[in-house]
């Protein structure tokens, strides 16, 4: 079927019939596979059938860039709402929430607003906690009970800011943007006030207020990512693809997901790794390899013999260290095996119940667009240094063997001229002999030696850089137990790198009749690899769930009455969990005034987490600093050999590496756009006058 053209039911049930046909011809071993891994097989015959016109309205959907005007809910937005009504006019929105949610939402939600009742200090740590809820993907709860708690404390400004956003991200713009205004007049140059204002009439299709609102927010914060991705499917509605395209570069700095790559994608650009802030401290030499030593090169034969004794210990120390590491590989790489078939089960089994699941642990995306150069190899260029520094090792290698070929030589005229100069009666010229046949020696041994230690070096300088870079990446973009297997694997590698190098050896001749024993060699101590920790570590503590991040790592614990489980955003999001396009922000610091929140204090905020949502979750977590936010994310030094662009330490204190926040903080939803086709239930909602 041609793209541009609306499908008809007729054909839509022939591709049914073909896939039904496709499912019955399956032999009964692929059945029995597919069963024993708990995958049941659909039936076509269970798929709705729609009618011409619905496949149409859908395919015009499917298509739309921006909303339709919504002249109704515009008209029914409420009139202006003054301080001294605004919990009035909360409490009715309420009411009718509660008259058209779920009886399951309203029930549960009369639960989890006892319980963070009774488990908070105030109202303001009460509304906090109900964010917990928005983080977890239960709008709907959030919304109920952030919206019980507001008709109670309707000055705290921070809890109104976050009951707006719920509203018009859940549908229900019309409703929220008589409380966006009050606050706006009171808190004016705001920019997640205007944000939210912007992405309100957006959804409403009132596309030209929208821009207004939205243009004012990205004046404020050049990089906003709500504001900037919203921006971009105004400027495409336009037809400007450049402005659009440049939009959601805008959005993606500071706050990544897969959405505004795929958008990117769908406008004709391909990210670029500069096109992402990366602010994860990488560590110069994770592994701890330049701790690594070995035994010189010998360069005369005096050196030799207790060098040569130095090299064998050292080898035999790298061999031992090798087959315990062997040992570990062997046990790791079976924990592989066994928790990828897990992980590939619930995979198989997620998308049949229509569940998004994730197949890279949740931060890799991000890692894999900003990172990719450091392994990346289209074009060849790590293995031509690869391979450059591997025929230098052989060229010195050849050279050795043309200076050993040469040593032979001399050796035999050598023996040619002493050989009838020893003997009994004979004037026996040890010390001369000894002299000649030292001085050869130790020509070929300054020579050969100085050849091979450069080459090694050079080539062990490479492969230490080419692990460091492989081991950063790995970190963000593996699940922890392919990680232990590759860091394991790493240390193997490093380990017979070093063990490979040919220092070479002469011992001095007979003729040189002082020789004395050499002191026995004591074993070799070989240095110990460095753990590679994640040095970058959120912590986001709401009571009602805590949310931990690292770098390849997302855990969120819920803990009351009447639901505990710790989930892991590997394969176990809970049906029925849902997304809303937004940016969550959670400051650390207690400002000095709890009421005006972030919406007073917004650019003196200190250390805090923001988590960018996408439609499959979770997608960004970015640690911001209180006037440092970029601040040695950098980009530094070019690295001539490698061909990419390395990522540094920063700077003492440029950022956090590790931060804590809780309910004390401030929190702030900043809202995304919602569907740009058709409306939820909320959307119905008309509001008398007060």
């Amino acid at each position: 079927m041609k793209q541009d053209k609306v499908p008809t039911q007729k054909e839509i049930d022939n591709m049914m019939k073909e896939m039904q046909k496709a499912m019955d011809e399956m032999s009964p071993e692929d059945k029995k596979m597919m069963d024993s891994m708990g995958i049941k097989m659909p039936s076509m015959k269970d798929i709705p059938k729609l009618t011409d016109k619905q496949m149409s309205d859908a395919w015009e959907d499917e298509k739309r860039i921006v909303p339709k005007r919504d002249d109704a809910r515009i008209a029914a937005i409420p009139k202006a709402v003054a301080n001294s009504k605004m919990g009035a006019y909360i409490a009715a929105v309420h009411n009718k929430l509660a008259s058209v949610f779920k009886p399951a939402v309203v029930s549960t939600g009369n639960k989890m607003y006892d319980y963070i009742k009774s488990n908070s200090k105030n109202a303001g740590e009460a509304a906090n906690m109900t964010m917990g809820l928005w983080l977890a993907g239960k709008p709907e709860l959030a919304l109920y009970v952030l919206g019980k708690l507001c008709a109670i404390d309707a000055g705290n400004t921070d809890a109104l800011s976050n009951y707006s956003a719920m509203l018009s991200m859940q549908g229900a713009q019309h409703l929220a943007i008589p409380i966006l205004n009050n606050l706006n007049a009171r808190y004016p140059k705001n920019s997640t006030l205007l944000n939210n204002l912007g992405q309100a009439w957006f959804g409403l299709g009132e596309i030209a207020r929208a821009e207004k609102y939205l243009d004012s927010t990205i004046r404020i914060y050049a990089y906003h990512p709500q504001a900037n991705l919203t921006k971009s499917l105004i400027e495409e509605s336009k037809g400007n693809k450049q402005q659009a395209i440049e939009a959601v570069k805008r959005s993606m700095v500071k706050a990544y997901s897969m959405e505004k790559e795929n958008r990117l994608n769908k406008l004709g650009y391909k990210i670029k790794p500069k096109d992402i802030a990366w602010n994860k401290p990488m560590p110069q030499d994770a592994l701890g390899l330049e701790k690594f030593k070995w035994p010189e090169y010998p360069m005369n034969v005096e050196e030799s013999k207790i060098l040569e004794m130095e090299w064998d210990a050292f080898k035999k120390r790298c061999q031992d260290e090798i087959d315990e590491l062997k040992v570990q590989e062997e046990a790791l790489e079976k924990k592989v095996e066994q928790t990828n078939d897990v992980r590939t089960k619930q995979l198989l089994q997620a998308g049949q119940r229509g569940i998004m699941a994730d197949p890279l642990p949740r931060l890799a995306y991000k890692a894999i667009a900003k990172l990719h150069y450091l392994v990346d190899d289209n074009d060849g260029h790590i293995s031509f240094s690869y391979q450059k520094k591997w025929d230098a090792v052989a060229n010195a290698s050849t050279e050795t063997d043309r200076l050993k070929d040469m040593l032979s030589q001399q050796s035999k005229i050598l023996e040619e001229k002493y050989k009838d100069q020893f003997g009994e009666g004979k004037h026996n010229p040890f010390e001369a002999a000894c002299t000649d046949d030292t001085k050869i020696k130790n020509s070929f041994l300054g020579s050969s030696n100085t050849l091979l230690r450069n080459a090694f070096n050079d080539l062990l300088g490479f492969m230490r850089r080419k692990i460091n870079n492989e081991m950063y990446y790995n970190q963000y973009t593996m699940w922890p137990e392919n990680f232990e297997l590759a860091k394991v694997q790493a240390k193997i590698s490093w380990l017979s790198l070093i063990n490979s190098q040919i220092p070479q050896f002469k011992n001095k001749s007979s003729w040189c009749q002082n020789e004395t024993d050499s002191e026995d060699v004591k074993p070799f101590k070989l240095s110990k690899f460095d753990d590679i920790a994640c040095q970058y570590n959120a912590t986001m503590d709401l009571k009602i769930i805590k949310f931990t991040n690292n770098c390849s790592r997302m855990t969120s614990e819920f803990d009351f009455m009447f639901l505990n489980y710790v989930r892991k955003d590997d394969f176990e999001r809970a049906e029925g969990d849902t997304y809303i396009s937004s940016t969550f922000k959670i400051s650390a610091e207690v400002g000095k005034d709890l009421k005006a929140g972030p919406l007073k204090v917004e650019a003196k905020l200190g250390a805090g987490v923001e988590l960018e949502f996408g439609r499959a979750g979770v997608e960004d977590v970015t640690l911001i600093g209180e006037a440092k936010v970029g601040a040695g994310t950098g980009i530094l030094d070019e690295d001539e050999e490698m061909g990419t662009t390395g990522i540094g330490i920063a700077g003492k204190d440029a950022f956090p590496t590790t931060v804590e926040a809780g309910i004390e903080g401030r929190i702030s939803i900043i809202s995304g756009r919602g569907s740009v086709s058709g409306t939820g239930v909320l959307s119905r909602i008309i509001m008398p006058e007060l």
